[in-house]
């Protein structure tokens, strides 16, 4: 049996008061049941389930209870998608068919990706419409879906879907008994044929047992008052992670039950597990509630059509990002593309805040309360671009509107900004208006400086030779010649015609992008009357129009802006012929295409920002150099790719590394290791494969210093082969090692800017499945709790060829370091004592005899053994441990200490 070793998040509980809160009025409409072959219909409209619960103990992503009401009806599959309909539909993608009937098995060992294409093609063959819309699909050798870019759920859509938890959830608690379902009392581990365990109340099977399944939701926080129609996160967030119900063949009954929301491991959209399948729901959902990651409510859902490479490919780096204004939630929100995952954040604030612009390094956004066109009181306000909008700090002058960053000569940062964004048709009030700058540095303003009369808040160019001005008229402020802006000769540009939405680029090409009313001038440039905004227009210095770019149809531009960082790209809202701007898009100059990034209700004033770092070059890819971790891999990567990063950058002072699993990671601190400079380099899942695959290539490549080698042993991990915990997992979803490996892992030297490559590649903060920081690695002290088994300890037979492989490669380590003259210590870790009692050496086995049998002839090795488990026999207090098989922070500093102790003592070869 393989599993997926990555460990789930605790999240910390928030909760949030919502006017979308109370059970809804319940004026049912008249049924009208079309029978489907197949599917139960589920008659909710004016129900309610509960979500999540108040236990303690349990997961606190699955806390606290939440009641969850339906204004709508839906239908559900009677049992799980089996085999033989899967392949029926995913030709290209068949599995091979086990169990009595063969075809009446549980499809198992898809992603979400894998589910949701075929509920697309099952809507394609009953002729609906269908439900999810996507940009792109890539898959993995055996033909499963590992990525669909840019998709979209369409919750309006009456198509088949995956049921959202709360469908699930309402549909598994008529009738709930996981007595009766297959699980690992009565399955002997494997999965049975569909339909064969009783049916619940309403005709549903196989929902508490058999195989997990998929259901459609992205996992977020609950909250503590009741919801209507809930459809899970708004988006991945920071976390990735998909919601997964119910009990498999492998869960014991007493622990199957309604609440859970996860597996043992995470699960994110590419999992894939031989106990994980899917059932479909069809219907669409009249008024979704969708929570954030907080456990609040979105009153206006964001979706991203972008994938993070895309984004790349345009910028020439990773480091970018969206900001804009939700107008239905007046909040600034932003798309951090270089985080690694595609989650629209938004700062909850109570201010107006109008026209971002982001500072030169990214960090911060500046913004207005005032808006383009518009008379009245307006103000600056800096803030951190980040999910607090912290270190807010406010221009102290009567009036500023429409701020744009700039650099100073001695490279210190600048705003420039207005006196007033109201409308400049007029010359007598346009020149009493004026256009300023003032310092911005260390998270204070400066003293503000008058530039010139006139608010020229389209911008001032970088060569000095002209600023710009829309909101009726088009304006410019052009130098005359040998002189700079400064002495500039306000104008009218565009014939006196109305034109707003001003932009001028920063990329000194001095050109300016504007949108108008369909005028006469613009049409003559075009050879076609158009209607207002329904064109991009842009001129030259000179102001003569150069180039035009139609909106798509059904569509007009407003709130364009020329991307920040130098590139021939324009940034805009796309309007409805409503008037709702639904869309933000990107325009390339190059070729006239406009491309979606996000879509909503009400978007506004977008700013696309990137950083000017751009490492490639002929000897370095910088789609690939350095690229550990990817959101489509597992979060493991992750953890490696900060290790990784470390490792570069430490190398030459490194004289002791640590490879293993999640154990070592948790459990060793390699920051308080005083006899040497440690790097740890564990990661969740870290099994032999991966373990000999970072010590041969890179350790023994890079660590010229390298004296001591610490190399975990947990017999469990040895029957774990390397397909499902590091090439699936890792190695093939990232393109950093293959890049490495065929680049001979620089044996003979990094090319020029490899290491600040790796620095700005993908590396989200907060995408954590424990409470730890990629600093140190370190878990809460909580306790041992139970002694559970997810493994059967008698899976384990000493004859298994994976055993057999991953014991060579562990052996292989070993005399490959010890021929070197390289100290190895080998580590055994503390699991839970009450194993001791039991016939299992630990969580995931194997069987306590053989695990005696592996250790002592650990012992017969050239190695300094550290046993600090001894078979349930250790000092490791129950504040000490985190869970079964995992260290806290009291726990490793015990550990780390006696390690440290150990090292210190040892003699080292010369």
């Amino acid at each position: 049996m393989r599993y997926f070793s990555f460990f789930m998040f605790i999240f910390a509980l928030l909760s949030a008061c919502s006017d979308n809160s109370g059970s809804p009025v319940n004026d049912e409409p008249e049924k009208n049941i079309v029978p489907i072959k197949g599917f139960v219909f589920v008659d909710a409209h004016g129900q309610s389930t509960f979500l999540g619960t108040d236990v303690s103990g349990a997961r606190q992503s699955d806390m606290p209870q939440m009641e969850s009401f339906f204004t709508y009806d839906f239908y559900i599959g009677e049992h799980e998608v089996t085999c033989g309909e899967y392949n029926a539909l995913r030709k290209d993608a068949a599995a091979k068919c086990e169990g009595l009937y063969g075809d009446k098995s549980p499809i198992t060992n898809v992603t979400f990706y894998d589910a949701v294409l075929y509920a697309n093609a099952k809507s394609k063959q009953d002729l609906l419409d269908t439900v999810y819309t996507y940009t792109s699909a890539s898959f993995d050798a055996s033909g499963s879906c590992d990525n669909l870019t840019g998709l979209v759920f369409h919750e309006n859509v009456k198509g088949y879907r995956l049921p959202t938890e709360a469908e699930w959830v309402y549909v598994a608690s008529q009738g709930w008994n996981p007595e009766k379902g297959w699980n690992s009392i009565n399955s002997e581990y494997k999965f049975h044929d569909v339909g064969t365990s009783p049916a619940n109340e309403i005709g549903v099977y196989d929902m508490a047992g058999n195989v997990l399944e998929w259901v459609n939701d992205w996992l977020t926080y609950f909250k503590k008052e009741p919801v209507t129609n809930f459809v899970g996160g708004a988006d991945e967030g920071s976390l990735g992670e998909r919601v997964v119900k119910g009990g498999s063949y492998r869960n014991e009954p007493s622990v199957t039950n309604l609440y859970s929301r996860g597996d043992v491991y995470t699960v994110i959209s590419s999992t894939k597990g031989d106990y994980l399948g899917f059932r479909l729901a069809l219907g669409a959902i009249p008024n979704p509630t969708w929570l954030d990651e907080n456990g609040s409510v979105k009153e206006s859902v964001v979706k991203s059509q972008v994938a993070i490479f895309e984004m790349k490919r345009i910028t020439g780096t990773f480091e970018s990002k969206l900001v804009f204004r939700n107008d239905l939630a007046s909040n600034l929100s932003f798309i951090d593309f270089g985080s690694g995952v595609i989650s629209v954040v938004e700062i909850d604030d109570t201010q107006k805040a109008y026209h971002p612009d982001v500072s030169p390094d990214g960090k911060r956004v500046a913004y207005s309360t005032g808006v383009e066109g518009m008379n009245g009181p307006s103000s600056v306000y800096v803030r951190n671009l980040d999910a607090k909008g912290s270190d807010l700090v406010k221009l102290e002058v009567e009036n500023a509107a429409i701020p744009r960053w700039t650099l100073l000569e001695n490279g210190d940062t600048a705003i420039v900004y207005v006196s007033s964004a109201a409308n400049n048709k007029d010359d007598a009030t346009f020149a009493t208006m004026s256009t300023w700058k003032v310092p911005f540095n260390n998270g204070k303003f400066g003293k503000p400086q008058k530039l010139f009369d006139g608010a020229y808040h389209g911008g001032v160019s970088l060569t000095k030779q002209i600023a710009v001005s829309g909101a009726r008229l088009l304006r410019a402020r052009v130098a005359p010649r040998g002189k700079t802006v400064f002495n500039g000769i306000d104008t009218v540009w565009y014939g006196g015609e109305q034109a707003c939405n001003v932009s001028l680029a920063n990329d000194g090409s001095d050109r300016t992008v504007f949108l108008d009313f369909g005028g006469k001038t613009g049409a003559e440039f075009v050879g076609q009357s158009y209607r207002t905004h329904e064109r991009l227009l842009v001129a030259d210095v000179k102001g003569n129009l150069i180039q035009s770019v139609a909106a798509p149809k059904g569509y007009t531009f407003d709130h364009t802006e020329w991307v920040l960082g130098g590139t021939n790209y324009v940034v805009a809202t796309l309007a409805n012929a409503s008037g709702a701007h639904e869309k933000i898009v990107l325009i390339n100059l190059s070729d006239n295409s406009v491309k979606t990034l996000v879509e909503g209700e009400e978007l506004w004033h977008p700013c696309l920002w990137h950083s000017k770092n751009n490492y490639s070059s002929e000897e370095l890819d910088t789609d690939s150099a350095g690229v550990y971790y990817l959101s489509s891999a597992y979060y493991s990567a992750l953890e490696l790719r900060v290790k990784m990063q470390r490792f570069w950058e430490e190398r030459d002072s490194i004289t002791a590394v640590a490879l293993g699993s999640s154990r070592t990671m948790f459990a060793l601190h390699d920051k308080s290791i005083k006899s040497h400079h440690m790097l740890n380099m564990a990661y969740s899942a870290g099994q032999m494969t991966g373990m000999s695959y970072l010590f041969i290539h890179y350790v023994l490549n890079h660590l010229k210093n390298l004296k001591v080698l610490v190399l975990e042993m947990s017999p469990d991990f040895l029957w774990y082969d390397g397909f499902s915990t590091w090439i699936n997992v890792i190695y093939n979803k990232v393109p950093g090692f293959k890049y490495d490996e065929n680049h001979e892992f620089w044996v003979n030297g990094l090319p020029e800017h490899f290491v600040d490559a790796v620095k700005v590649t993908p590396r989200p903060e907060t995408a954590l499945q424990h409470p730890y920081t990629l600093e140190d690695f370190l878990l809460p002290d909580n306790s041992w709790g139970f002694p559970v088994f997810l493994k059967d300890s008698t899976d384990s037979p000493k004859n298994s060829p994976v055993f057999e492989e991953n014991y060579l490669y562990f052996k292989y380590v070993i005399k490959v370091a010890r021929t070197l003259g390289i100290k190895v210590v080998v580590t055994v870790y503390p699991q839970h004592p009450g194993y001791a009692e039991t016939g299992s050496f630990g969580v995931y086995g194997p069987k306590r005899s053989y695990a005696m049998d592996i250790i002592d002839s650990v012992k017969a090795m050239d190695v300094i053994l550290f046993d600090e488990n001894k078979f349930g026999a250790h000092d490791y207090t129950d504040e000490m441990a985190y869970n079964v098989d995992h260290l806290s922070t009291l726990g490793a500093k015990q550990f780390t200490r006696r390690l440290d102790s150990l090292l210190s003592e040892l003699k080292l070869d010369k």
